[in-house]
């Protein structure tokens, strides 16, 4: 028996495979998708593992002062490193001192990490013998090939504004000789005899260590030793091997692709009724012929698992290339964006069995899980029964006990606004469900939704919550769909009075429509979740973007350059910054802590060009000059005190802190200023004995500020280019969506897939329909026009449901993102909606039309085609 069953299910899926074919490639996106993040989760992974011999070698912990932060590496005691040199798992010690350096030659330069070493030491790390004579390097095999440098080359290295040239005795081809940063986030490492490198504190900043055991027991040692020692330690193998960023991009290509997924299952539910629908007659006869309904659910179940085993294996191929594109994508966007920073250019795809395996199974679990489902609801019972499946599938409940569950929902979701008056809108949504269950009409459809359009943009929040606007989402949704969906027969009763040849194909093809509301609603459902979010990641990039322009205009409080001076050099001595050439105007700034938050101490110059736009007085301009008053940063109408009392603290810990008291004399919006400063005070009550940090704030033309930005990289201070670092930052933001754009694409290829899957399967078994239609005067043209109308209907429902309600949906969302950042308006980008509009209804049409087009059969041939 099992046998046989093998054989039919075989058979059937052989037979009907060239025309299940498209709803194959549709029901492949979830197995795809899955195995391309997980793809991209191998290939980090491969990468990661390969760097920790090239680029860790020995090291496999490091050990620093608690105290230190981003600019200042504070030395540790003899003390401390000989108790850590004597610790039971300790196998190597290496003391460094180290700094960030521009390394030059052959006029190309890079910023990289120099260790100041002692030859014994890093002997003893690495195993072998090793000797750096004075004035000479060891240059990391990477860095090496990024400036094409060779051993015995000479380079220039700039240490703190003070740049020298050494000798290159040795390329570091392998292990910690090679080390790239315990992020692996720097092009390479220079090792250099540590009496020869300038700007640190002292020796050693920093001490790696070789330890034994597993890496899996490092964080173990690390614990440990932090409980014993006063000191900060990393296990840097342990933390990249464990670090979720490793999988950050898989699974972000797997959650930018969950519409695309939940598309098609949509499109699996479709292809599950369809394929049972058609095998009514089929199985009653394999009953009547003596198969047990387990025996015809094992034939169904092994008919559909061969389909989705194809569908899966089909997307865990794509999946592949999929994962390759992605990855090009984003190594050429590392390459333009972050030269100098991650260096992806060696990354390889690399894909595992399991991976595919997992993708492959997860694409086929829960398609798998709603045909079985499906198929045992209709083979239990009498074999009769199978013959009227779809309508007792319809009229399963009576409309009296229909009405009452309706009603009942109603007075429930009435109910509850009165007790949670804040979830009002979604408790109104069950109510309109409620009444639309119980009393189910295309009129009653449109006065609902125009009334939850109505209530939902005339009774709008004065401030917006995430709640608020997920609430008014649903309902804007909703409401479409209710809008849409009814106003279809009043478009076919429209139709129906017309006499012209159109209007008569106009009016079958939405009497069908209507009449198989399921698939119709199926079909529409897919385009509208996708193009749903299509239009919000096209309308809200596009009003950030028109944001940031507006914000580039001003800069920070109106200059577009910042220079923050190296704390570094506040340790030997308190410079003021020099003005470089091509600045057209500056203001000097000062910056500290009070109680914690940042204060600025601002020059006259300052004072006087400062755009501020939330102080529309500027009479504090001048009162800010008085000793001991100042301006406070708020969030909208906070309210603030008459003085203010606290610490004065250096950043980063530079020494000096004194007690001040300042009367306040106005408030500005923090909302409305790239730099979050907290207060705003003059130089003149500037603390004597507190180390604060020089900014330079500047005016530079476009044309000069590559020239003013080497002027001060060169003296190892940090210059910013506002609209530079801005573009960079929504440059990521834009990568990210258009990456996420096209994974959404792939949820409009299941929709494409389901239309043109429903327009196949209704020439097939309208093919006698068909026939009588022509036979009785309807031309070929006005048949196929028909097929095209009925399915571009389906398609344009879910498209306008999708449209209208992200437009609505997508305003609230900008007012949100406007109102916590104080500024901006919202701009609805019509163009670019309409030519995305447009380009999806071409893509529907020929899609559609293709399968009507070759279909030839004449009127006699249809009157003999079994359905």
């Amino acid at each position: 028996m099992f046998k046989a069953i093998v054989k039919i299910a075989l058979r059937n899926f052989l037979m009907r495979f060239k025309s299940t074919f498209v709803l194959i490639v549709g029901m492949s996106i979830p197995a795809m998708l899955l195995v391309g993040g997980l793809s991209l989760n191998d290939t980090v992974a491969n990468w990661v593992n390969r760097s920790l011999k090239e680029n860790f070698g020995p090291a496999d912990v490091y050990v620093e002062n608690p105290r230190n932060n981003i600019f200042v590496r504070l030395t540790l005691d003899q003390q401390t490193v000989d108790a850590i040199k004597a610790g039971q798992d300790v196998l190597a010690i290496l003391p460094v001192s180290e700094s960030l350096v521009r390394l030059k030659h052959n006029d190309k330069t890079i910023d990289c990490l120099a260790m100041g070493v002692r030859s014994e030491d890093l002997s003893n790390f690495v195993g072998k013998e090793i000797n750096i004579p004075p004035w000479s390097v060891i240059v990391s095999r990477d860095l090496a090939e990024a400036l094409n440098i060779k051993q015995n080359d000479i380079v220039s290295i700039n240490m703190t504004g003070q740049a020298s040239e050494f000798k290159v005795v040795q390329i570091g081809e392998e292990g910690f000789l090679n080390f790239k940063g315990d992020h692996l986030q720097l092009p390479g490492v220079i090792f250099m005899n540590v009496d020869e490198l300038t700007g640190v504190v002292g020796f050693p900043t920093r001490v790696y260590l070789h330890i034994g055991g597993k890496i899996e027991e490092h964080e173990a040692f690390v614990n440990n030793l932090r409980q014993q020692v006063r000191v900060s330690a990393v296990a840097m193998k342990s933390r990249l091997l464990n670090s979720p960023v490793n999988k950050a991009l898989g699974y972000l290509t797997i959650a930018f692709g969950g519409f695309s997924i939940l598309a098609s299952l949509i499109l699996v539910y479709l292809f599950v009724q369809s394929f049972l629908d058609e095998r009514n007659t089929t199985l009653v006869t394999l009953r009547i012929l003596g198969f047990k309904s387990s025996h015809v659910l094992l034939l169904l179940i092994l008919e559909g698992f061969a389909y989705f085993l194809v569908s899966g294996l089909f997307g865990a191929s794509v999946g592949m290339l999929l994962a390759q594109f992605l990855l090009e994508r984003l190594k050429n966007f590392s390459s333009a964006m972050m030269s100098g920073t991650l260096w992806l250019s060696k990354l390889e795809l690399r894909v595992s069995f399991l991976s595919i395996l997992t993708g492959v199974l997860g694409g086929l679990a829960m398609p798998l899980m709603i045909f079985v489902l499906k198929a045992r609801k209709i083979v239990s019972g009498p074999a009769v029964r199978l013959l009227r499946f779809e309508e007792e599938g319809q009229f399963s409940l009576k409309k009296s006990s229909i009405r009452y569950v309706g009603l009942a929902t109603t007075m429930l979701a009435i109910l509850l606004m009165f007790l949670y008056p804040r979830f009002s809108i979604a408790l109104i949504l069950l109510a309109v469900i409620g009444v639309l269950i119980a009393f189910p009409s295309s009129y009653l459809g449109i006065f609902l939704a125009t009334g939850l359009f109505a209530y939902v943009i005339w009774f709008r929040p004065a401030d917006l919550t995430s709640w608020d606007v997920l609430q008014r989402g649903g309902a804007f949704f909703l409401a479409s769909w209710l809008l849409f969906f009814s106003l279809l027969t009043l478009l076919r009763k429209l139709f129906s009075r017309s006499a012209f040849e159109g209007s008569v194909s106009t009016f079958v093809a939405l009497s069908y429509v209507q009449r198989n509301k399921r698939n119709s609603f199926i079909i529409a459902l897919m385009f509208s979740l996708i193009v749903f979010v299509v239009i919000l990641t096209l309308v809200i990039p596009y009003n950030l973007r028109m944001f940031v322009s507006e914000q580039l205009e001003t800069g920070i409080f109106g200059y577009n350059f910042m220079v923050v001076q190296n704390p570094l050099k506040l340790i030997f001595t308190r410079t003021e910054l020099e003005i470089a050439e091509g600045i057209e105007k500056y203001a000097r700034v000062y910056v500290a802590q009070l109680n914690n938050d940042p204060i600025a101490f601002v020059d006259e110059n300052f004072l006087r060009d400062a755009l501020v736009k939330s102080i529309k007085n500027n009479e504090w301009r001048k009162i800010l000059l008085e000793t001991g008053t100042i301006a406070v940063g708020v969030l909208g109408d906070e309210s603030v005190p008459e003085q203010i009392n606290g610490r004065i603290r250096p950043l980063f810990g530079l020494g000096g802190s004194e007690n001040l008291t300042f009367q306040i004399i106005g408030k500005f919006d923090l909302r409305q200023i790239l730099v979050p400063i907290k207060y705003v005070a003059s130089i003149n009550s500037m603390p004597k004995n507190v180390k604060l940090v020089p900014v330079l704030l500047a005016k530079v033309d476009e044309q000069n500020v590559s020239k003013v930005k080497d002027f001060y990289s060169e003296r190892f201070d940090f210059p910013m280019h506002i609209a530079e670092e801005l573009n960079r930052m929504f440059s990521g933001i834009d990568f990210l969506i258009k990456t996420g754009l096209i994974l959404l694409y792939f949820g409009l290829l299941s929709g494409l897939c389901g239309v043109v899957f429903h327009t196949m399967r209704s020439i097939v078994v309208r093919r006698r329909l068909t026939a009588v239609l022509k036979a009785i005067g309807m031309t070929n043209k006005s048949v196929g026009l028909a097929f095209i109308v009925e399915n571009v209907a389906m398609a344009s429902l879910g498209i306008l449901v999708g449209v209208f309600a992200a437009v609505l949906f997508s305003k609230d969302v900008m007012d949100q993102i406007f109102s916590m950042i104080g500024s901006g308006q919202f701009v609805f980008p019509g163009w670019n909606v309409l030519s995305f509009m447009a380009g999806l209804y071409v893509i529907v049409t020929v899609t559609i039309a293709l399968p009507v087009i070759l279909n030839k059969a004449n009127p006699a041939e249809s009157l003999r085609t079994q359905d």
